[in-house]
């Protein structure tokens, strides 16, 4: 299944500086009396704050909108923890009316919970955040502990996650566990997942969690490292790329320029014009599916900021991956990125509808990758000029007003309109793009155009290599949006009608988890930057 990362999750840039002074965005809400209390008595005396630990928020003066945002952020933490978790996890949807009704990709009962995004290990890292920003508050650590203690239990013995954890002493979800199974004959339940992002955020997340708690909770510490320490062995030598996911060490690959396979062009028929028999299973193979190339870099990344004793070895595998994602950069005339490579490191078939073609989606996500990879070490600056020469191409075949993009786009396909594939043939192969509806609907066969978004990060690293922020003005605005849309200071609501979040679920109220951790990200960036870079109003 397509899922988008969250762009959200991981640091992000912005092209603007700290906003001029501006009117004051005030909710209608009654403050609760967390809210009231917020503020640092000390602080209102006029006394010295107290001593920070590296990494905490400085307090600041109460205002209007932060005093809201500090009450909020502490309501819907604890709200969504006794709550809605179940065994210190969580699903996607959770049923406002019913919390027993609990959604993933499947529904789910009260002793399983999603590891993928927007699940356990994305609210995870939001009350790391919250923590941070908020250590007056420590239930805050409580919180995170507890999803943190929730991913541990999903830990599958090859190092990694899967996409659910079943706490049953008999899981019905199988996987063989790293702490509770003891016979793994569930042949591919051994599979560490990077499909998904599920292992680099829960990986992310568990040490910003062993960060937080001083490296000194040994349960948490264990997890992270014994992930980690197989982590460095999914990578392939010599190639620099990943697979879809593993089950033990990884043989190397030669590091070989991308290029075509053979046959290409449209005269043959595309089911023909393509192998489509390979020695490994595509899931063995280099893979940019489900933009997994930024969650790579910032898994390597934040392991690099916590574990500064292993700084080299994950700068060298950032470097290696930097290199992978330039080899696998396609030749002219299509200078962008496939899906799914082969073992020559051309485009290959995965599933049956997912074909070797530019992939719209997967290159966008390869361009933020380096992008992001320049922004941390501007000494290669063979990262950015990959980007540029991407955009040239691909701001030829985005559409729509330049909002949509193909996620396919056949291969030799030079033409204006560059059209993609939509439907499935009977035989499993895409056709051409039609405006009929596509006959395999769970997938993202048309995507939104980001390039203008990268045009402009791409632009802005010429001259600021800082890390990308979202302004001080849009902070503020998507501060007061989620203030002011919480139910009982507590808790946001999504409707659904009349399916529900998915096939067969209720319609009603639901808690989302994407919204939750999206909401409570930025209470805890508005916290924090209200103190540091966005002090320009009487907030």
């Amino acid at each position: 299944m397509t899922r988008l990362l969250t762009l959200a999750l991981f640091p992000v840039v912005s092209m603007f500086a700290c906003d001029p002074a501006g009117a004051e965005v005030e909710s209608d809400s009654t403050d609760t009396e967390l809210e009231r209390d917020s503020t640092d008595p000390e602080l209102e005396r006029g006394g010295s704050p107290p001593t920070l630990a590296i990494g905490e928020a400085e307090p600041a003066a109460a205002t209007p909108l932060r005093a809201k945002a500090l009450g909020r952020m502490r309501n819907a933490a604890k709200f969504f923890h006794d709550n809605v978790a179940r065994h210190g996890g969580y699903a996607w949807h959770h049923n406002a009316t019913d919390l027993s009704e609990r959604w993933g990709d499947i529904q789910l009962d009260e002793d399983q919970i999603m590891i993928q995004s927007p699940g356990t290990a994305d609210v995870t890292i939001a009350f790391v955040e919250a923590a941070l920003a908020d250590p007056a508050t420590p239930a805050l650590k409580t919180y995170a502990k507890d999803a943190a203690m929730a991913l541990r239990q999903g830990q599958v013995k090859s190092g990694g996650w899967r996409l659910y954890a079943d706490f049953k002493p008999t899981p019905t979800l199988k996987a063989c566990y790293l702490n509770t199974t003891s016979n793994c004959s569930c042949g591919g339940c051994k599979f560490t997942v990077y499909d998904d992002q599920v292992t680099q955020l829960a990986l992310i997340a568990m040490m910003r969690t062993d960060q937080l708690f001083g490296f000194a909770d040994a349960a948490i510490s264990g997890s992270s490292s014994y992930a980690r320490a197989r982590v460095e062995t999914s990578q392939f030598p010599t190639n620099g790329g990943f697979p879809q996911g593993f089950a033990g060490p990884v043989a190397a690959r030669p590091a070989l320029q991308a290029s075509y396979p053979p046959s290409i062009g449209t005269s043959c028929g595309l089911a023909n014009c393509y192998a489509n028999s390979y020695t490994n299973e595509y899931w063995d193979d280099p893979t940019l599916n489900d933009n997994l190339a930024s969650a790579f870099v910032e898994m390597l990344y934040w392991a690099k900021e916590v574990y500064p004793a292993q700084a080299a070895t994950y700068q060298a595998m950032l470097t290696a991956y930097g290199d992978f994602l330039r080899r696998a950069q396609m030749p002219q005339p299509q200078p962008a990125w496939a899906q799914q490579y082969d073992i020559q490191m051309q485009p290959r078939w995965a599933r049956s509808w997912e074909t070797p073609a530019i992939a719209g989606q997967e290159s966008q996500d390869a361009m933020w990758a380096l992008l992001r990879l320049y922004q941390l070490d501007p000494s290669v600056p063979a990262n950015r000029a990959a980007v540029g020469t991407a955009l040239a191409y691909l701001e030829t075949v985005d559409y729509a007003n330049d909002t949509l993009i193909n996620r396919y786009i056949e291969l030799d396909d030079t033409s204006p309109a560059n059209i993609g594939f939509y439907t499935v043939n009977p035989g499993g192969y895409p056709v051409r793009f039609s405006p009929a509806p596509p006959t395999y609907q769970n997938y993202g066969w048309e995507v939104p155009s980001q390039l203008a978004a990268i045009h402009a990060e791409y632009d802005r690293l010429a001259s600021d290599t800082s890390v990308m922020k979202r302004s001080c003005q849009q902070l503020r605005a998507d501060t007061a949006q989620a203030v002011d849309t919480t139910v009982n200071n507590e808790r946001w609501i999504t409707t659904y009608s009349p399916g529900g979040p998915r096939s067969g679920a209720t319609p009603g109220d639901y808690l989302d988890t994407g919204t939750f951790v999206k909401n409570m990200r930025t209470l805890a960036e508005f916290v924090v930057r209200t103190t540091t870079d966005c002090t320009a109003w009487n907030y």
